[in-house]
């Protein structure tokens, strides 16, 4: 992994044409030496140093990048990595590099802060540049599922049963589970297990199989339909990883079964 870094800093480097005399440059393998050495704290200290010199855009931009990365990455400070791409964005004209700072920005908003809102904006940025990127799938479906989260039920619901039409890859799968999930929110008991049984006939990891006939079963138990929940949840005896969860439920079952034939 640390390889990796070193190397890929090394490579854009070089491409921004730094003088090896320079004492820029020097710097610069400095830090990659600290980053090689997995000694974070230092290189960003450099990286800072250089930044105060006031080097050419290009370099404050790379710059500003891989601090966003390490911050992000390796020193687990959201914070001051949000603030180096956002320098980015607001003092960059190149594509590319407003690109990967706003999907680094994204990824922070949505799995780190579960800042939806701002999360949604980024994505909602990505899915509109021109030309169309690469990833547009992943934005829209990360748009989404900020939309899922914000309880704005109709707009998510629309755009997931898009991808399930047109995405042939694990985005449209997905867009089948987050669809049930949206109708079990709203007590449409029927509509989401129809969408989880859609979701099982293309799903292939087992954890996520089992995760849905949980849910399945829940929704039956909801809808009262307790012998076809409780052979959902007998089903995965021994394969969801809180077996007394499970245990509980079918006690439970039974005895309203019981009680409903007295």
């Amino acid at each position: 992994m640390k390889k990796q870094i070193a190397k890929f800093i090394f490579l854009i480097f070089m491409l921004s044409g730094c003088d090896f005399t320079s004492g820029l440059h020097k710097d610069i393998l400095k830090a990659q030496d600290l980053i090689t050495k997995q000694e974070f704290s230092k290189a960003v200290k450099v990286y800072e140093d250089i930044l105060k010199t006031k080097p050419s855009k290009t370099i404050q931009i790379k710059i500003n990048y891989q601090l966003g990365e390490i911050y992000s990455l390796y020193l687990n400070d959201s914070k001051k990595a949000l603030s180096h791409l956002q320098t980015i964005i607001d003092a960059s004209n190149e594509p590319l590099w407003q690109k990967n700072a706003m999907e680094k920005m994204g990824a922070i908003y949505f799995e780190k802060y579960k800042d939806y809102k701002r999360a949604k904006k980024a994505y909602k940025s990505l899915m509109d540049f021109l030309p169309k990127l690469e990833r547009q799938e992943f934005y829209t479906f990360r748009y989404a599922l900020c939309e899922f989260h914000l309880k704005n039920y109709s707009l998510s619901d629309k755009i997931f049963k898009e991808l399930t039409r047109t995405s042939v890859n694990h985005v449209g799968v997905e867009s089948f589970y987050y669809l049930g999930l949206t109708k079990f929110y709203l007590r449409d008991w029927d509509s989401a297990v129809n969408f989880w049984f859609e979701f099982l006939k293309r799903e292939k990891r087992k954890d996520k199989i089992v995760q849905a006939k949980f849910l399945i079963a829940n929704a039956y138990e909801s809808a009262e339909k307790l012998k076809e929940a409780y052979n959902i949840y007998y089903s995965i005896i021994g394969e969801y990883p809180n077996p007394e969860v499970i245990e509980n439920r079918l006690n439970s079952l039974y005895e309203r079964r019981v009680a409903r034939k007295r």
